[in-house]
């Protein structure tokens, strides 16, 4: 099974408007995802209404792409991504995730080959983690409508799909992301600590 890493950067009115540029050691977030999922992924796309910023970076390492629908956050990236997308399953997350896990999304992976689900989505420290699971393209013709409807959250999704929830206990916190100051300088000390590489 072809899978298509997509990273979904469509928020807006975050502290770190581009988290995916900040830096990690010696590469940015988004050079450390693409890293990760280059092992699983055949394909991998950037969904972003900011490709100006990404492109001294990233050149044309992967496929930068922009949304259809302007001004209506990640369910409108996820549309794009699940519009263009060459394979049948995408791995989804945001440019804010540091510490992806291909461990977890392999495994999510042999979920979803064995249920007839549109929706694998991992489970941790108690939480659904939306961003880090994997979507069929059949999601396309909802993520669409949902739009329509100005039903922006992902969570809504939920309601109109086949999904199967995986409960991780992973010490690595696979779906940390960087939304402030705090979470940044907490995302270096765990590199630091050797707790994450």
């Amino acid at each position: 099974m072809n899978v298509t890493g997509v990273i979904i950067d469509c928020e807006s009115k975050k502290e770190f408007d581009t988290a995916g540029l900040l830096k990690i050691g010696e590469e940015t977030v988004i050079e450390r995802q693409i890293n990760e999922m280059k092992k699983v992924c055949q394909e991998i796309i950037l969904v972003t209404n900011k490709p100006h910023a990404y492109l001294p970076v990233l050149g044309s390492s992967i496929r930068i792409i922009t949304d259809y629908f302007k001004g209506t956050g990640t369910l409108s990236g996820m549309h794009a991504a699940l519009a263009l997308a060459k394979n049948e399953t995408l791995w989804v997350v945001t440019p804010d995730m540091p510490f992806l896990s291909v461990k977890v999304m392999t495994n999510m992976l042999k979920e979803m080959k064995q249920s007839n689900v549109q929706l694998v989505v991992p489970e941790w420290n108690g939480h659904l983690q939306l961003f880090h699971g994997l979507y069929d393209r059949s999601c396309l013709k909802i993520t669409e409508e949902l739009v329509e409807q100005e039903q922006l959250g992902i969570i809504n999704l939920l309601e109109r799909i086949k999904f199967k929830i995986v409960r991780y206990d992973e010490l690595i916190p696979f779906s940390f992301r960087i939304l402030n100051k705090e979470d940044y300088q907490k995302a270096l000390q765990l590199i630091i600590e050797n707790q994450v590489s």
